[in-house]
């Protein structure tokens, strides 16, 4: 999952990961650009494997990549759900639909903890998966967007 980070206390603004998992993280990092940061975040959790990529406004980026929409910019934060795809669907292309069921699962639950937080937010059904993928620095199919949330 990457984030584009506005106005979220304790993170400066700009681009973040969260790996699935341990195992994904090198794989990302070779997937994307080579002048990201990756830089472990512990200022907040440690519980959670956040990486910093880059610094700076992202606001016009993240409205841009979600089709133009505001709320992706006026959001304290806009996320890009980025599943591992190539492989998993070449080899079991049942999985396809499984993997656009957990970024409903994962939407379903930001929406219940943005309630309970006393805040709103919202998948965004629109977005350019080619230019996600182009900001990042993604060049194959290896992983592929599949879901935006804010």
């Amino acid at each position: 999952m990457f984030s584009f980070v506005h106005r979220v206390d304790g993170l400066e603004p700009g681009l973040y990961a969260l790996p699935r998992t341990d195992g994904a993280l090198e794989e990302l990092r070779s997937a994307t650009l080579p002048n990201f940061a990756w830089q472990q975040v512990t200022t907040i959790t440690n519980a959670l494997p956040l990486y910093h990529l880059y610094s700076g406004n992202c606001r016009q980026i993240a409205k841009t990549l979600s089709c133009h929409q505001p709320i992706a910019s006026d959001s304290a934060f806009s996320l890009a759900m980025v599943a591992e795809f190539g492989e998993t669907i070449e080899l079991s292309p049942w999985l396809y639909r499984r993997l656009f069921w957990e970024c409903g699962l994962i939407g379903q639950i930001l929406y219940l903890e943005a309630e309970t937080a006393g805040i709103r937010g919202t998948g965004i059904g629109c977005y350019f998966d080619d230019s996600v993928h182009e900001i990042l620095g993604i060049k194959d199919n290896t992983f592929q967007g599949l879901y935006h949330f804010r």
